[in-house]
């Protein structure tokens, strides 16, 4: 069973629960004084409580209001949150945070209970017993609850949900159809490295015990554009020989094939178009090659 919220349910005419169709003439029924309190709540126009950054930052040039909270003040309650917690989203669709803590509890083979908080725009901050447990958990990975990978930081003071982006997640890349003569530890984690922050080499790779794909963990910031593949250069006999080395990102949500970047659709893009990708220009890969495993199409 996988969380995440469904489509907005419509109304239905015709149906109970729904907006029943009236004949004409007929009276509206009327609505006991319950019914009415049960009713959905009025909206205010500021429902989304966000600041679009534009105006944010004309607020902070020209507004002489401000609340200013004393440095000490906050010690305190910072001390709470600062060496124990971090920050997580799913790259896909919600996940229940009891599920959250579950896993790490499991995977870091903990003796208690994690802490898990809900916060805005899907938004989870996860606090441990110690510092140590937290930073285990940042180095393991990749982190998947329910088939959605997990984006996870350190929380950071000053962190505001939706506003403060959370762009780090720990990933599988695979390098497929790579060269037996670049089968060594050191090529594979500088090809890797242009991806992204290479942080180990999966076992079957280390080993040499399969040669179909290597695959190397790394670390990526997805605030930027995914790259679908690099240009790889080696010298042999004097001569230069360059081929194309495609990526595979494990369980991330397909990117828009406009901007490269995962989070919305090519429909939804506002950032310009990326060289490489589709509908692009420049040296792109062979089919098989830049692929997404996982998610659902960004595009």
């Amino acid at each position: 069973m996988e969380a995440g919220g469904g489509d907005a349910a419509q109304p239905e005419t015709g149906k109970e629960g729904g907006q029943a169709s009236r004949g004409v003439g007929t009276a509206p029924k009327s609505r006991s004084w319950a019914e009415v309190a049960k009713g959905v709540p009025r909206q205010s126009a500021w429902t989304s409580h966000r600041m679009p950054p534009r105006v944010l930052e004309m607020l902070r040039s020209t507004s002489a209001e401000v609340v200013d909270v004393p440095e000490e003040e906050l010690e305190g309650s910072r001390a709470e949150w600062q060496s124990t917690t971090v920050i997580v989203r799913s790259l896909g669709r919600p996940v229940p945070i009891d599920w959250v803590a579950r896993e790490f509890k499991r995977v870091g083979r903990l003796d208690y209970n994690v802490e898990c908080f809900s916060l805005m725009d899907g938004f989870i901050a996860v606090r441990f017993a110690k510092e140590e447990d937290r930073e285990a958990a940042l180095k393991n990975g990749p982190w998947s609850v329910a088939g959605q990978l997990l984006a996870m930081e350190r929380w950071r003071p000053n962190f505001v949900p939706g506003v403060g982006g959370i762009d780090r997640v720990v990933v599988w890349l695979r390098l497929p159809r790579l060269p037996l003569d670049y089968w060594r530890r050191e090529t594979i984690l500088r090809i890797a490295a242009s991806a992204g922050n290479p942080l180990a080499v999966d076992g079957f790779t280390e080993q040499g015990g399969r040669y179909g794909f290597a695959r190397v963990k790394v670390e990526l910031n997805v605030s930027n554009p995914l790259k679908p593949g690099i240009l790889v250069r080696g010298k042999y006999g004097g001569a230069e020989e360059t081929f194309w080395q495609g990526f595979i990102y494990e369980n991330l949500p397909a990117p828009c094939s406009r901007c490269g970047r995962i989070g919305h659709s090519s429909s939804e893009c506002g950032y310009p178009s990326s060289v490489g990708w589709r509908g692009g220009t420049g040296s792109g890969p062979r089919e098989g090659e830049g692929r997404y495993r996982g998610g659902s199409p960004g595009g």
